[in-house]
C-alpha cells in the first residue's frame, strides 16, 4: 500500500488521469528503483566552470 500525504486537498478534473493516479498508488512500491545518479565530473571540471586555463 502506497503510502503518500499532502499537505493540500488534491483536485484532478480529468477522469482518465484520476483512475491512472489510483491505479498507480494501489501498486506496490518496487525497491529496486533508484534516482539516476549524475556523470562523474571531469577531473578539469573546475577550469571548464571557472575558465582557469591549466598550462
Amino acid at each position: 500500500m502506497a503510502t503518500v500525504s499532502f499537505k493540500e486537498d488534491v483536485v484532478v478534473r480529468d477522469q482518465k488521469k484520476a483512475e491512472e493516479i489510483a491505479r498507480a498508488l494501489k501498486q506496490p512500491r518496487d525497491k529496486t528503483l533508484q534516482p539516476s545518479q549524475p556523470d562523474p565530473l571531469p577531473k578539469n571540471a573546475g577550469a571548464i566552470w571557472f575558465n582557469r586555463c591549466e598550462k
